[in-house]
This record gives C-alpha cells, structure tokens and sequence, in this order.
C-alpha cells in the first residue's frame, strides 16, 4: 500500500475498579473514587490497545529478511562450529581473518594480490584452503628492541653514497626531497652533528636506510634487511606526532612508509603514507599557496610536488590493500607539478620534468575509483558490468593523454626509462585489478562445465572471455618488461613494487595455463620464470619474495592436479575462446594466437584498444549481464580461515 502508516488508539475512559462498579472515573492514578474509598492500590487502567496500519513492502522486507535468516541459520559449519560463508568471485561481507585471538581480526581486502590468490586455490579444488599467514616482515618487537640498540652514524663518506643512492634511487619516480637541499643538509650532519633537529635527524637516518637498501645486493640470515638499524633509529627520534608540521616531516614520514613497503610492513606504510596525507592537509598543502606568502617559485613547486607524493604513496599502498584513500579528490586544489622557472643553477636538478609526475597522479587517482568501483559492496551501486565499463573508459582516456615520451612503442623495451617501464607496470596493475574477477569466473565456469559426466560445453559470452584475455595478455606484457628489468640489471633485489608486479602477473599466468589456450606453453614458461625470480628473491631476503613465493608454491600443486583433472595439453585448440566468441559475432582471430596484435611489444594500451573489446565496450550492457550474475556462486566451497598473523 502507498497509504502512509496511522494509529488509531482506543482509550479507556475509566479504572478497572470504577468500570466494574459502573460509576464515573474522574481519572488520573490513584482516580478520586478510589483514593476515598482507600483503594489506591485497585486503581488500575486497562492497557491501550493501538492498530497500526503498515505498507506491503514493509511485511514483504519482514519476510525477505525471516527467509535469509533461516538460509544463514542452516549453513554448514566450519571446525570450529561456526556457519560457513559461501565463496563467490566477490565476497558480499567483509573478509576478516582471526590474526590473533587477543587482538582485533585484520581486514582482507579483495583487491588485493594475496585475496586473489587464495580465491584461485579455492577455485580449483573443492577442499578448503585457507588464507596464508602473511608472518614474512619485521614484527613491532624486533624493531622497538633494534631502535634501543646503539647505531653508529656513518662515516662522512658512507654517509654522502647513501644519501645520493637514495635520491637516486627514488628520484626515478617520486620527488620526495630536493636533491641540493639534503645533500646540503647532510654536509651540515657531517661537521655539527649536535646543530641539526630531531626532524632533520631522522629524515637522514631514514635516508641512510633506504640508500643501503638500493646499494645491497643479497642479504644472508647473519645479517638483518638491509638498513633496518638506520629505519629504526629514524622512527625512534620521531615518536612524538608535532603539533606544528613541517616539509621536513612530511618528507620523513614519505621515506619511512616507502622503507617500511620494502620490510613488507605493509600495514605500517599505508598507515605512514595516510599520515603524511594528513599532516599536508594541515599544513594547506592541497591548496595554492599565495606568491606573496612564498615567493620561491622552487620553494611552491616543492610544496606542490611533495603533496602530489603523498597523495600517489597513499592512493598506491591504498589499492595495494583495496583499503580506502585518506582524502577525498574534490578537497584537492592545489595545482598539478609543473616545470619551474626562474630556478637558480643549483636547483636546476631539484625537478625532472612534470610530464611523468602527472601521469603517474593520474593512475594513482584511477586506482582508488577503480578499486571503489568494482570492488564495492553497496546496496545503490550501479550494476558491476556499468562499473567495469567505466573502469575501462577511464583507463582508456588516461592512455589516449599520455604523452608520446612516456608510451612504450615509440621504442623498443630493452631502452626504456625505468620511469616508463614503472608508469606501464602500474597501469597494467590496474587492468588486472579490474578484470581478474571476470577471469576467475571463466576459469570457475570452465572447471564446472568440465567437472559434469559427461563433460559439456562451457557457456561463456564473448564479454567474459574479452575481458578475461585483457587480463591475461596484461599480465604477459607485465612479465615480459619485469623480465627485460632483470636481465639489464635494473631489477633491485629489495625493491617491493616490481616484486609485487612479478607476483601479480605470475598468478594470472598460472590461472592462464588451465584455459588451454594456444599461447599455453609460453604462459607456462613465463609462469616458471618468474616462480624462479620470486624464489631468489626470496633467498636474497626480500621479504615480499618470501610471503609471495608461498602462495605460488601453494597453488602450483593444485594447478598440477587440475591440468591432469582437465587434461591440458600442449598445443590443444583454445575451444572456451573460440565458440564463445564465434556465436557472438565477433571476430576470434583477435584473440589468437598469431595474429599480427600479439607482438613482443604488446602493451597493456594495445590490450585495451583491441577491435573485440572496444566493439564489446561500446555495446548496450545487456551483453555484460553475466558480471552482475557472477559475483555471487551459490556452489562455491566456503571459507575457512585459520588463525593466522596477516
């Protein structure tokens, strides 16, 4: 009924007492006649009785909601004793895991790399598997006991290397601190210790602790991670949050949180990156600072660009975790970096040019909407395929703005800029983000349509299979540049970005290997190859290696077993891609094989300007239906998550 609600009450006019003897009741409690008649205790009312009128909709929720509370009562239990949740692509409640029984259960979000690992275990096996323990980092207590621990300050000339390593090394993709400006800070260190503040102190000791990150080649179980005294001596000197910020600490607390990504604290660098966020916005630097109130124009343009880094830290580590960003985009309004004038000689290499800065901005701000979009759980969210659609268009007109200095195919892979090769492995990142449920649901629908007796044809739109291949070629590009990274030498042993990437490719190489498709045999090197990088990683002591690895080793077993249980062979036709693509009209030979698209320099921007998915971007969203239809399997096994320390 459309009819709003309405009472109606019927009163009772008189006590039980005076009703009984019929006689008037003046009211109130005790009424007159039975105060004077000393029967106070007597005066009693009858209970209103009140009719409410409610709508249709309103019993028709009672009832929805009396149903799913029946359904969830009567779900299996787990070991011990609780209901079972069931597992889709994408979980419909939050994903905690019992890190320990003392503390709050952590958060694990579904964008992130390790999820999606432990959904493709899940997906080829109908036993349980559990999250893995994430136990490969530096726990509180090692670093509290090594910051209370004497560190010697470096000798003058260790101390200038580590300083221009670590500008060196971070200066390829952030601007985090003025070169001339601390390599003057650290000649002052060197003659009048005692002379420079806490601040100051602690952005050195941190300096000093990423330059040896980048100068060290392996680390060995007698020795600690590379510069982990110097970090914690840094956060021991800046325990106190100030009430009064400054550049110098935003600074600081930038060059913490990246340290701490590469201790594989990747809770603590999110955490330091959010702060420094914060300490910005109290400071105004997401506004324009007056040319009145600093006349500098290096002075403004630093304030810009150490915002801007902030902001990029924070939005990666932020889809790194699929946790929410710190600020809201439309608060910013601070210019975007540009390339100052009237800069004297000795800043003159303070700035790299603004073109990069820009674009990297520009995929750290489609990474949180991306993130948002497709991975949200909200009941007035436009449908997942107009999500995906969006995702893609965006990424889309970030491709189409990109400078032709910073694209790819303007030269060949072995002579790219790191710069350029780090702005195409992010982006790619954020291709597979976006398209790796859709992937998994092709594999999941693959290994039921093969699992029924007899086995029958997998019923996969063309859509499902265009965004899944996007998924995959992206991962391929990505691996072969992180390959092309190692092989000239400029693969950092310790370095937590290309780690992560090299993981996140090698997870959809893995899944790749069980469609069966012509390119099997290469996504299974690749596949190899890069377990292999991981695995030296590892015993270097990248602590990101070792946790990565693990999931690697984990699925690689089942990724085995499926291949018998499908019975993959080399070389066999690609009959999921193929008939999918054939009944919808388009045309296959964009996804085959050896067609003249797939090149060696494929990048994740071909991928997306490919005929089949811009025809398939382009159409009415009926044809994506099957993403909305996807996210939530009702025969999926159902979780089970040990206690475990994420």
């Amino acid at each position: 009924m459309s009819e709003r609600t309405r009472t109606r009450i019927s009163k009772s006019i008189a006590c039980r007492r005076c009703h009984g003897r019929k006689v008037k009741c003046s009211g109130g409690v005790p009424c007159t006649n039975c105060r004077q008649a000393n029967k106070s205790g007597e005066c009693i009312y009858p209970r209103k009785s009140r009719l409410v009128k409610v709508s249709e909709q309103y019993i028709e929720d009672l009832v929805s909601e009396n149903q799913r509370l029946r359904r969830s009562s009567s779900r299996p239990l787990n070991e011990e004793g609780t209901a079972l949740e069931k597992a889709p692509v994408l979980a419909e409640a939050p994903w905690f895991v019992n890190a320990d029984a003392l503390h709050t259960p952590i958060l694990v979000a579904e964008a992130s790399d390790s999820a999606f690992a432990t959904r493709f275990r899940q997906a080829m096996s109908s036993a349980q598997h559990g999250h893995l323990p994430r136990v490969n980092f530096p726990s509180d207590e090692q670093l509290l006991a090594l910051s209370d621990t004497p560190c010697p300050w470096p000798t003058p000339a260790r101390a200038r290397l580590l300083v221009r390593a670590a500008v060196n090394g971070l200066g390829r993709c952030y601007h985090i601190v003025r070169r001339s400006s601390i390599l003057q800070e650290v000649e002052s260190a060197m003659h009048n210790r005692s002379q420079i503040g806490l601040v100051m102190k602690s952005k050195l000791w941190v300096a000093f602790a990423v330059g040896e990150m980048y100068t060290t080649r392996t680390s060995t179980s007698e020795r600690t991670f590379p510069g982990l005294h110097y970090f914690c001596k840094a956060t021991n000197v800046t325990r106190m949050v100030s009430e009064r910020p400054s550049v110098d600490m935003v600074e600081t607390q930038l060059l913490l949180s990246i340290y701490s990504l590469f201790l594989n604290r990747r809770h603590a660098a999110y955490s330091l990156a959010g702060s420094a966020v914060r300490l910005g916005v109290i400071m105004g630097l997401h506004l324009n600072i007056p040319e009145y109130q600093l006349s500098d124009s290096g002075e403004r343009e630093h304030r810009n660009r150490i915002w801007w880094t902030a902001y990029t830290l924070e939005r990666m580590w932020a889809a790194k975790l699929g946790y929410p960003a710190a600020v809201r985009d439309d608060e910013i309004e601070v210019n975007l970096p540009s390339n100052p004038e009237h800069v004297d000689d000795s800043s003159a290499s303070d700035f790299a040019d603004c073109a990069y800065f820009i674009a990297r901005i520009g995929l750290a701000r489609l990474s949180t909407r991306i993130i948002h979009s497709i991975y949200r759980q909200k009941a007035d969210a436009p449908s997942l395929s107009r999500r995906v659609q969006d995702s893609f268009g965006e990424l889309r007109r970030w491709l189409k703005e990109l400078p032709v200095s910073l694209q790819i195919e303007t030269k060949g892979e072995g002579e790219l800029d790191p710069r350029v090769r780090s702005l195409h492995l992010l982006f790619n990142q954020l291709v597979i983000i976006a398209t790796r449920p859709i992937l998994l649901h092709v594999l999941r629908t693959h290994l039921e349509a093969s699992g029924q007796t007899p086995s029958i044809e997998p019923n996969i739109p063309a859509s499902a299979t265009a965004l899944a291949e996007t998924c995959i070629r992206c991962a391929r590009h990505s691996s072969r540049l992180l390959v092309d990274s190692w092989t000239n030498g400029t693969f950092m042993i310790f370095d937590y970005f290309y780690t992560q990437y090299l993981f996140s490719s090698a997870t959809i190489l893995g899944l790749s290997t069980l469609l069966d498709s012509k390119e099997h045999q290469s996504d299974e090197e690749q596949f190899e190859v890069a377990a292999g990088f991981l695995q030296q990683l590892r015993d270097s002591g990248n602590y990101a290696a070792a946790e990565f690895y693990q999931h690697l080793e984990a699925a690689t077993a089942l990724m085995e077993t499926t291949k018998v249980r499908l019975g993959v062979r080399e070389g066999t036709a690609p009959e999921i891609h193929q008939n999918s693509l054939t009944t919808s009209g388009l045309n296959p030979s964009a996804f085959e094989g050896g067609s003249s698209m797939v090149t060696d320099f494929m990048t994740g921007g071909t991928a997306l300007s490919e005929p089949l998915l811009q025809e398939l971007l382009d159409q009415p969203l009926t044809d994506l239906e099957f993403i909305d239809s996807s996210m939530y399997l009702d025969d999926q096994q159902g979780f089970y998550w040990p206690s475990a320390t994420l």
